[in-house]
């Protein structure tokens, strides 16, 4: 019985043993594919700088580092604190929800009842947007109208407050609850409010209130802590080739996309993602600030500062994207498995930033067990075109240069014609341009500066061409008379 008992024990042990190296040989294998799918990504997208970390129920399970910061061009560690863009909209929202758990306020409050100055061109109408409104971005107020406010590179006192006033003129594109608006006002309004119920600096209740609870110790919610913990610009992406930014800290832009922390402080915040209780809010309001309030596309949805996809199934995704004119980041916790991850770049452009969103998912495949998408270098087909478009006026420049040298021209009412039409589109140039994306100009500049000098370089062209036509057509006959 005993031998019996000895073989079958020893029989057990050597399953174990073989099962546990089988599972030692496919981590190593899954490891070794990330890497090379992640070293791929970095080097075929030109990335300066990049930190990623990965997490599961028992901790850190990868975390990895690539180049160098901007300005002083310093090594990237885990340590190294990136601008994290709209992800800022998740823990300002968390600040927000630390003062309902505290009974400071409440998610149905209107805005007003703790800002009695704010205001809008319609009065009465923005008196009726609540607290929970601006969170889930149902507020009425446009994306258009949030970049009108955002990268502002602001330097003033008190820029969170100063910016919020400025929505006086404003016009709300919506009735408060009816339709959801992605908008950059509305953590602005939220930033003000937090300082206005707290009597804090928006920065130090953050850093007192968020950050130290969290663990998250090289975060910051304003410049000057920022640069404290190591914080260096990133790069701006012309034509695919990353360029050190110009772009200084927008110090009025820390509640909707200007907070910086490294990947061991995003480590900690999806450790709260995990939780179903925790010292910093209490477990009912974490399933409120998790919670798919609104819809925004297909199996998309918005919380209270966070995304949620495929709601109560087994690819639930809560996660953010952010970005800044010189960072892109991606942020992600799927409840089903237990992974998490956080991805922070130093180089952004706005016709680049769909690349990381690829890039998570490639991830998440891999950790699934799944082949990645291949790794494609990035081609953008709208500079081509904009530089085709510059090269055949520049060519018209010439001819029309060329033709007046010879004193070739002969129809003196279509040359001026000719002059007139060009000159009406040099007008309507960045009018019907802004119209067009959405977007005001000063953010195409931030956000895509090789297409915005592109485009300059087309209205130059433009109003050069229709001035020769214009200016010749009227001189030429006088000089018959």
């Amino acid at each position: 019985m005993n031998v019996r008992f000895r073989i079958w024990w020893v029989l057990f042990f050597a399953i174990c043993l073989l099962a546990f190296f089988n599972g030692q040989a496919f981590a190593e294998q899954e490891l070794d594919a990330l890497d090379d799918y992640l070293q791929t990504f970095i080097e075929e997208h030109r990335i300066p700088g990049a930190s990623i970390a990965l997490t599961n129920e028992e901790g850190i399970y990868y975390t990895k580092t690539w180049g160098i910061t901007g300005e002083r061009e310093e090594e990237v560690t885990t340590e190294t604190p990136f601008t994290i863009g709209s992800i800022s909209k998740s823990l300002t929202g968390l600040a927000v929800m630390k003062l309902v758990d505290d009974g400071e306020i409440d998610l149905n409050d209107p805005i007003t009842l703790h800002l009695p100055w704010f205001t809008m061109q319609d009065d009465q109408a923005a008196r009726q947007i609540t607290i929970k409104q601006a969170l889930t971005h149902t507020s009425g107020i446009s994306t258009y109208d949030g970049l009108a406010l955002s990268d502002q590179e602001e330097t003033t006192v008190n820029p969170i407050k100063a910016r919020v006033k400025r929505l006086a003129n404003v016009q709300l594109t919506a009735l408060p609850g009816d339709k959801h608006q992605y908008s950059n006002a509305n953590y602005l309004i939220l930033g003000a409010l937090i300082e206005e119920v707290t009597n804090q600096p928006f920065a130090e209740y953050m850093a007192e209130s968020v950050f130290a609870p969290l663990v998250m110790h090289t975060a910051a919610a304003d410049f000057n802590n920022a640069a404290k913990n190591g914080y260096l610009s990133g790069y701006q992406s012309w034509f695919g080739i990353p360029v050190k930014s110009q772009r200084m800290y927008d110090h009025g832009g820390a509640p909707y996309g200007y907070m910086s922390a490294s990947t061991i402080d995003m480590v900690e915040y999806i450790t709260f993602l995990q939780q179903t209780d925790h010292k910093l809010i209490g477990g009912e309001f974490i399933e409120l600030y998790n919670y798919p309030h609104v819809q925004t596309g297909e199996e998309r949805f918005y919380g209270l500062g966070i995304r949620v996809s495929n709601p109560d199934t087994p690819e639930e995704m809560i996660w953010h994207s952010g970005s800044t004119p010189n960072s892109r980041s991606e942020l992600f916790f799927l409840p089903d498995t237990g992974w998490g991850g956080v991805i922070l770049t130093n180089k952004n452009h706005f016709l680049e930033e769909a690349s990381l969103i690829n890039l998570r998912n490639g991830i998440i495949r891999i950790l699934n067990g799944e082949q990645p998408e291949p790794v494609n270098p990035p081609f953008q087909i709208i500079p081509v075109l904009i530089s085709a478009l510059n090269l055949i006026f520049l060519c018209v420049l010439t001819y029309s240069l060329v033709k007046l040298k010879k004193g070739e021209i002969k129809n003196i009412l279509t040359w001026r014609i000719a002059g007139i039409l060009q000159l009406l589109i040099a007008i309507a140039l960045f009018p019907m341009l802004t119209e067009l994306v959405g977007v005001p100009w000063h953010t195409v500049k931030a956000f895509a500066p090789d297409l915005a000098f592109l485009i300059s370089m087309f209205f130059i062209f433009l109003l050069l061409n229709s001035s020769i036509h214009i200016f010749y057509s009227i001189k030429k006959p006088l000089r018959n008379l």
